[in-house]
């Protein structure tokens, strides 16, 4: 059986059990894939899962219109499976809210505790693309700044579109700061001052929160690195802190937390 069909199966008896009242998944559309919402046995034939299946379907669980059919089952590799738990562990998902498909090497249906518990048996040890660390690598060998000149060139393609915070399961505030004007913290024109502020705030959010999905970067039309941005603070959360976001559902967020054997030598 293929993954593909391993999936409709699942989702056909999640649905008829009522153990989920609403599947998102993948289907075809052309060339590409694009989501599917199936609330019906018979409608799981759409379902499709391959290599070009790249969008974070838990981003639609912002939406309270999607929100309010759970229990929802998602179609969740092991990055969006991280997106779950990191949800969880922030108090936007419950246990008896959410089912996790696992396409990857079919781990067929999971909750909450079983995706946690495979993530950290079979994907502790996740990690980007070469290309993605070889270019990490070579902006850590640039000057101060010329990263300042790099992030400036690339930060000045934004048109402030906002897709990349669309595409993002963790971009949940129901009021972003960038859409409140009394008083204006950030200016929502296209223009340096603003992108930079709008970009570097975007990415410190997601600092120990971020599980690389890559739906941010495939989302921005003018081709931003946001990926490389992204890595950059994980991999200083991770040497700073020790923490990986996504495999404990209880974990407390780095940014939002503090321990009192926190290191404090910044402080003056």
């Amino acid at each position: 059986m293929s993954t593909s069909e391993a999936i409709r199966a699942d989702a056909a008896r999640l649905l008829a059990e009522g153990r989920a009242k609403l599947v998102i998944g993948y289907r075809a559309r052309g060339p590409h894939r694009a989501p599917a919402f199936v609330s019906d046995p018979a409608g799981v034939d759409v379902l499709i899962y391959d290599n070009l299946c790249k969008q974070n379907l838990a981003v639609y669980l912002r939406k309270p219109e999607v929100r309010s059919r759970g229990p929802v089952a998602v179609v969740a590799p092991p990055a969006v499976m991280r997106s779950l738990v990191v949800l969880a562990a922030e108090s936007q998902l419950t246990e008896a809210t959410v089912l996790a498909v696992g396409p990857d090497a079919y781990h067929g249906v999971l909750d909450l505790a079983g995706a946690a518990a495979l993530l950290k048996e079979k994907y502790a040890d996740l990690a980007p693309s070469p290309e993605l660390l070889e270019a990490l690598a070579k902006l850590d060998a640039m000057s101060p700044q010329e990263r300042a000149r790099f992030w400036t060139d690339q930060f000045a393609k934004c048109t402030r579109c906002y897709a990349c915070r669309a595409a993002c399961p963790l971009c949940y505030c129901a009021r972003c700061i960038v859409e409140k004007n009394v008083p204006q913290w950030i200016s929502t024109a296209a223009a340096q001052h603003g992108n930079f502020a709008w970009q570097i705030i975007r990415a410190f959010h997601q600092a120990g929160r971020c599980t690389l999905c890559g739906a941010c970067e495939a989302a921005c039309p003018q081709g931003i690195p946001l990926m490389l941005l992204n890595l950059a603070l994980s991999e200083e959360v991770a040497k700073q802190f020790g923490e990986k976001p996504g495999y404990d559902p209880a974990a407390k967020p780095v940014i939002g937390s503090w321990k009192p054997d926190d290191d404090q030598g910044f402080v003056r």
